[in-house]
């Protein structure tokens, strides 16, 4: 046998030592994971976990309104989508002192003089309401927040708190929750965007109205004596909101109301509508004599609206380079034949009050 040839046998590890070089490795690859998670957290600001977060919310406020039979429908809504404005807001005023959790934290005198954190029972600190929020952020001119808005946020807080007196729930509560709730999403998508620049383009923003049982837009009370008193005092309420809107110009609403129509798909009278550049979106039809419900503005109605609502608006090549780049957005603006049913007529521009939001970003808006 050549003993110079023969390779040296291996001597086997120690069982123990293996299994805790395994379990170490292990634990190492666990923590290296765990770091990564952390840094990724890390990374965004107090305010920016607080808007993702109230976004989460009011997703699930439109999916439970939006189930095909809940009878909590308007109050499970009212109860989250609050929940999201609070978050917002709360999200929105971190943002304003320099990412600072405890700018939340309510203060309250102690018994030396000094101001001190107000705790609740289980020791924390209690922050701000969502009421003292929105009075705060509305009484800022620069945090974009409107009447409109802030007296809807009133609403839906009303909505909430009154849930539990909806014993005699009608067609016609459900429709005047509706249009808060309806009003509420429009004024927080506008907000959240301005706000925190987040595109919520990839979600279905919107509520399924109960329109389909019709009649429902114009649905009125048959009786009111079913309601009961703080049912009737909750629609008061909501009515003087309302009366308070129509005396304002603003983007921003304390209700809105859905009008549908059922037309046939082949109906001559029909025009395509689409509201995005998704060629997956749903496609709406609207007959010819609606085209001017949704785009009640001429040029001159637009210029002199402007007027009004910035202080620092001219007519000159600058407007007029803003305005023509929106024209390939249907959101904005329509060109259409003054005689539909002649195709060599003038054309003539309408415009949506939506292209306003963009006029927003490079005019200053009148604050008085």
């Amino acid at each position: 046998m050549n003993l110079q040839n023969q390779k040296p046998t291996a001597k086997p590890r120690d069982p123990d030592i293996v299994g805790a070089e395994a379990a170490m490795m292990r634990a190492a690859k666990r923590a290296r994971r765990r770091t990564i998670e952390a840094g990724s957290e890390i990374q965004k600001s107090l305010s920016t976990n607080l808007a993702e977060k109230s976004v989460q919310a009011a997703i699930a406020a439109i999916e439970i309104y939006n189930k095909p039979n809940f009878s909590y429908r308007e109050e499970s809504f009212a109860i989250l989508m609050t929940n999201a404005w609070e978050l917002l807001l709360k999200a929105k005023w971190v943002l304003n002192h320099a990412d600072e959790e405890k700018s939340l934290y309510e203060l309250v005198d102690s018994s030396v003089g000094k101001k001190i954190t107000k705790k609740n029972r289980s020791g924390n600190p209690i922050t701000h309401s969502i009421i003292y929020l929105v009075k705060e952020l509305f009484k800022n001119k620069k945090s974009g927040l409107e009447i409109g808005c802030r007296d809807n946020i009133f609403a839906l807080i009303e909505i909430r708190d009154n849930a539990a007196h909806f014993l005699h729930k009608d067609l016609y509560l459900a429709r005047r929750l509706l249009e808060v709730g309806t009003a509420s999403l429009s004024n927080y998508l506008l907000l959240v965007r301005k706000w925190f620049q987040m595109d919520l383009s990839h979600y279905n923003f919107y509520i399924i109205p109960i329109s389909f049982f019709h009649a429902f837009e114009t649905i009125k009370p048959v009786s009111t004596t079913l309601y009961t008193d703080q049912t009737k005092r909750l629609l008061e309420f909501i009515d003087s909101l309302e009366e308070k809107e129509s005396e304002q110009d603003s983007q921003q609403y304390v209700t809105l109301k859905f009008e549908t129509s059922l037309v046939r798909d082949k109906d001559a009278s029909a025009v395509e509508f689409r509201w995005t550049d998704d060629p997956n979106a749903p496609v709406i039809n609207i007959r010819e004599e609606d085209v001017l419900k949704n785009y009640p503005m001429t040029y001159r109605n637009l210029v002199n609206k402007m007027r009004k609502r910035y202080d620092d608006f001219l007519e000159n090549k600058k407007f007029h380079t803003l305005r023509k780049a929106l024209y390939n957005e249907k959101k904005y603006s329509v060109e259409r034949l003054l005689d539909p049913a002649n195709l060599k007529s003038s054309k003539k521009r309408f415009y949506n009050s939506n292209i306003l939001q963009e006029f927003d970003k490079h005019y200053n808006k009148r604050t008085g």
